[in-house]
């Protein structure tokens, strides 16, 4: 079984922003993390790089933007030559990181971790950055602890090993290193103006094939049956 077929399906559309909440709940979370002008950041998962073009362009952060999807690093490329942005691209597996110690003041991960083993990759995080560094992962979170059969169905869909609870999250960021973790929803972050969510950006010049048909038909079935699957925003101090 290729078991991520459903990170090829959002490779293969082009899928921009295909987190919970997309763009406008970044823009809100940075916001509210009140980035800094000019500092470092490393955005795993940068999929087609559109949180990473932003990062450059409306803060004028150093940006490094790595992902493992060949065909996203190639969207990426082609936005960020577009949009001349300032970022640098890597193609790497972000459970081992080619990047130095303490290189980073903030890592942004949206809705990567989960695909990864949570374990290794959190803890490349906390190596990668600086000290009093800060993690600011959106992933997805089970309101319950699911049941075996649950979980074994929800892992077949996503390619995933884990669905964890926000608590189970907060103990796998503490044991990788980091020091405090501090949990949001989505709702937290409505005092703060955010946008709306808009429908995330599809690049249509990849035919929808079979395949890719059902995949996102199981990711329908799998929305509408588990009501407890949700999302947290995780900010972890390194």
């Amino acid at each position: 079984m290729n078991d991520k077929k459903y990170l090829d399906f959002l490779a293969k559309l082009g899928i921009s922003s295909a987190h919970p909440g997309g763009l406008p709940l970044t823009k809100t979370v940075l916001d509210f993390v009140q980035l800094k002008s000019g500092e470092r950041i490393l955005d795993v998962g940068c999929g087609t790089g559109e949180t990473s073009v932003y990062l450059a362009k409306h803060y004028a952060s150093d940006v490094v933007a790595v992902d493992n999807h060949p065909l996203m690093i190639a969207r990426a490329k082609e936005r960020i030559q577009k949009e001349a942005a300032d970022v640098e691209l890597l193609q790497a597996n972000v459970e081992h990181l080619p990047l130095k110690n303490d290189a980073f003041d903030k890592v942004l991960a949206e809705s990567v971790t989960v695909f990864t083993n949570i374990e290794k990759t959190l803890r490349e995080y906390h190596r990668v950055l600086r000290a009093e560094g800060i993690l600011i992962d959106i992933e997805m979170t089970s309101e319950r602890q699911l049941t075996p059969e649950e979980e074994h169905e929800i892992k077949q869909v996503y390619g995933i090993h884990h669905v964890l609870t926000e608590q189970q999250w907060e103990t796998a960021m503490k044991q990788a290193g980091f020091k405090q973790v501090k949990i949001y929803n989505g709702l937290d972050f409505l005092k703060y103006n955010m946008e709306m969510p808009s429908a995330p950006s599809i690049d249509l010049s990849q035919s929808m094939d079979a395949e890719a048909f059902g995949v996102w038909l199981s990711h329908i079935k799998i929305m509408d049956k588990y009501h407890e699957l949700n999302y947290r925003i995780y900010i972890a101090h390194a």
